[in-house]
C-alpha cells in the first residue's frame, strides 16, 4: 500500500510505499483520528480543542512508528 492510497487521503501525499509490517498501525491510527474527530464534533467541541487533541494523538502515534521503524532497521541489520 502507498500513502497516497489511504482512505482518507492526505493533503499532498506523495507516492511512498508503506512497508506491510506498519499497515496494521497506519490503519489503527487513521481509524482513531477519524473517531476522535468526529466525536469531538459531534460533542460540539471548538476546533482549537479538536486540533489540540489530534495533535497528542499524531504525536503519539510518531512515538509507536519511530520504535516500529527502528525495530526494523534492527531487523534488516541482523539479517
Amino acid at each position: 500500500m502507498r500513502i497516497d492510497e489511504l482512505e482518507p487521503t492526505p493533503i499532498n501525499a506523495a507516492p511512498l510505499e508503506i512497508p506491510a509490517a506498519l499497515l496494521e498501525s497506519v490503519h489503527r491510527h487513521q481509524a482513531h483520528l477519524a473517531a476522535l474527530v468526529s466525536s469531538l464534533r459531534a460533542a460540539g467541541v471548538d476546533e482549537a480543542t479538536v486540533e489540540a487533541s489530534i495533535r497528542g494523538l499524531v504525536d503519539s502515534y510518531a512515538d509507536e512508528l519511530t520504535r516500529a521503524v527502528r525495530e526494523m532497521i534492527k531487523g534488516d541489520d541482523r539479517g
